[in-house]
């Protein structure tokens, strides 16, 4: 499969709901190694603002983008992202293709290929102006569509943040991103470093088995990946753990949303001593924390259990928790842009409702002199310091515990956390807040 027609296949599945990342991550597999980077472009650069590609398509269309055929759309879009963000690509190559894309599907008697090359065309010679003047716009509107963020969601952050913030918010969450890799224990790094040399892998300055590279790679082609030596995660997740793991004294360990299993099994490769459990929703998701934890090495150590984890029970009252919840992703937009074309207020609100009663149900759950480690991948403090505000304003148990994180990316919560800000392309935008329970007598 070449690479721009594994990019509409992606984006074509992301339309109907589809996880652009999983999408994608099924769809490599397929393209050819060459043009991987390509494909992966492609999607992201189109997700990233696709906002913005939507109202240039409505300004510069000459015809009702919506009377179009799906697919033609769907080309257009892809190729006004092209044109005016892809990079090391002729645009006049992506226009070609798309339209003789729109060609086979179509027939010669159709008009929408000649359409599509016309639109493109257009938007090539006149957009940059336009999309500049919106980029220096002193109005948060305009701002919020050159760099692509829904307007409610730019609203959102000027009543929480303040305008200037929420303008600063505006441009970093949707920058690029990059991958950083959580080395396991035991791994000769600089064997490794020289293996990789050709992704000129970086230390990190914030976590010392952490390396960062200037690239998105397809996981399995890192060197080490197969055999469990690197594991992608962002330094911001990493953090997460490493607090953690900083204040708990072992004992039994839950992890209430697991998910893929990627912090679960950051614990479970720092500390060999653990004993753990990691409950999840979904049984796919589980089975895919399960080969994750064969790949690093650390099978058969967690228990795991599908179901709602508002409702189940441990097997013993846990020493320490990690409640890393359901959440809107809005400080990953810029590694995962297709889920803020998926959020909505009311969406944002049920989300926040499910959090408060997991958080609920962790203090409930928690042994005494147990710790909590509530986390969300979010930048909306209603998802944040108002879920750990009003689930503590109802409680005498517990205490919050000071987190220390010596980096410019992060600011104390108010009143509860600290919240990280996507200041760099390996740090997503995050909260995290621990929580210790006394003993009562």
């Amino acid at each position: 499969m070449r690479g721009i027609e594994g990019a509409l296949k992606v984006l074509e599945e992301a339309e109907r709901g589809v996880f652009a990342s999983e999408s994608l991550r099924r769809t490599l597999r397929d393209i050819e190694p060459a043009e991987r980077k390509l494909a992966s472009t492609i999607v992201y650069i189109t997700l990233r603002r696709m906002g913005l590609w939507k109202h240039l398509l409505t300004k510069f269309c000459k015809k009702s983008p919506a009377s179009l055929s799906k697919d033609t759309l769907l080309c257009l879009i892809a190729g006004t992202a092209g044109v005016l963000d892809l990079r090391n690509f002729k645009p006049g190559v992506l226009v070609n293709a798309l339209v003789q894309r729109v060609k086979n599907n179509m027939g010669d008697d159709s008009r929408e290929p000649a359409l599509v090359n016309a639109v493109l065309h257009t938007i090539m010679e006149e957009a940059p102006a336009y999309v500049e003047r919106l980029k220096s716009s002193t109005a948060l509107r305009d701002q919020a569509l050159a760099f692509g963020v829904p307007g409610w969601v730019a609203s959102c952050w000027a009543k929480e943040w303040g305008t200037m913030d929420a303008k600063r918010l505006i441009r970093i969450s949707t920058s690029q991103t990059w991958m950083a890799l959580r080395m396991s224990p035991g791994v000769d790094e600089e064997e490794w470093m020289r293996e990789s040399a050709s992704f000129s892998p970086k230390r990190s300055e914030i976590i010392d088995y952490c390396v960062r590279i200037e690239a998105n790679p397809y996981p399995p082609d890192i060197p080490g990946y197969a055999d469990g030596h690197v594991t992608p995660q962002t330094e911001s997740s990493m953090l997460a753990v490493e607090t953690l793991l900083s204040h708990w004294r072992g004992g039994y360990l839950l992890d209430m949303c697991m998910g893929r299993g990627v912090k679960a099994g950051h614990i479970l490769s720092r500390r060999p001593d653990a004993v753990m459990e990691g409950w999840d929703m979904s049984s796919p998701r589980l089975s895919v924390a399960e080969r994750e934890f064969e790949r690093i090495r650390v099978a058969g150590r967690c228990k795991m259990s599908c179901g709602d984890a508002g409702t189940l029970t441990p097997a013993e009252p846990p020493s320490a928790i990690l409640l890393d919840v359901p959440c809107s992703g809005s400080g990953t937009w810029g590694r995962h842009p297709d889920g803020k074309w998926r959020t909505t207020p009311a969406g944002a609100a049920k989300l926040e409702k499910t959090q408060k009663a997991l958080l609920e149900h962790a203090c409930d759950i928690l042994a005494p002199d147990g710790i909590i480690m509530y986390c969300t991948c979010s930048v909306f403090r209603g998802e944040n310091e108002n879920v750990s505000g009003s689930v503590m304003s109802t409680r005498n148990d517990m205490i919050e515990l000071p987190i220390r994180i010596n980096n410019p990316a992060a600011r104390k919560g108010k009143p509860y956390g600290t919240v990280l800000l996507p200041e760099t392309p390996w740090i997503d935008g995050f909260y995290m807040v621990l929580f210790k329970k006394a003993r009562r007598g």
